[in-house]
């Protein structure tokens, strides 16, 4: 499923008021310098809104069609990665060790490698990710489809949570200790999703469609 419609390009994105924007992902929260120097050319030349999203991406706005085509082909040469289809694409993250004083765990290499290894993984709308050092979950791990929470022993999985018109805190279901397990868990949390879900919805839909302990058991906590 691509982002835009019939009449634009792959990650081309039509705007209510008949301008387009592009969305940059930022894996991990960061963008390096080539990329904001590209972006600094854009918005000079054409005039673009800089808007940094909640999910913690750069959102190019007020563009016309032609520019939209030329800021994608600027962004990815200097290697950016333009969101282009409904994927799990990047979680949001916070600082964690050593930046935090109050986290227990390091999330940046977490959120690095699920962005590797994740990714590119194509969905039905929408599954969130969150990585959070601690419980004060700046980034929302705790209200996600799937959340990472650290702990002083690894990171807590929670499951389920969502914000949005009816907000909800994720279930905790187990514990992951390394990168490879988190990305596990987040794998078959996309096939359950995926199976189950045929156009939109959320991760607690298919709770409610197979129940927690079975989930569990799929997600390989017994």
């Amino acid at each position: 499923m691509s982002i835009g419609n019939s009449n634009t390009v792959a990650g081309l994105m039509a705007k209510k008021d008949g301008s387009f924007g592009i969305l940059i992902e930022c894996p991990g929260g960061f963008v390096n310098v080539d990329i904001l120097e590209k972006i600094l050319e854009i918005s000079r030349k054409h005039e673009a809104r800089v808007h940094l999203t909640t999910s913690q991406k750069i959102m190019l706005l007020d563009l016309n069609k032609e520019a939209g085509v030329k800021a994608i082909s600027l962004i990815e040469e200097a290697g950016g990665k333009i969101k282009k289809t409904v994927d799990i694409s990047q979680a949001m993250t916070c600082i964690g060790k050593p930046y935090c004083p109050l986290s227990f765990q390091e999330t940046l290499p977490l959120a690095e490698y699920l962005y590797s290894e994740t990714a590119r993984i194509k969905i039905p709308p929408k599954l969130k990710v969150g990585i959070s050092g601690c419980p004060a979950c700046c980034s929302w791990a705790n209200l996600v489809d799937i959340g990472f929470v650290g702990s002083k022993s690894g990171f807590k999985v929670l499951i389920a949570g969502h914000g949005g018109y009816r907000p909800k805190v994720g279930i905790e279901i187990g514990k992951i200790a390394t990168p490879e397990e988190a990305a596990s868990v987040l794998k078959k949390a996309a096939d359950l999703f995926i199976n189950h879900i045929s156009k939109k919805g959320r991760f607690d839909m298919v709770i409610e469609k197979l129940g927690i302990e079975k989930v569990k058991c799929e997600l390989g906590f017994q």
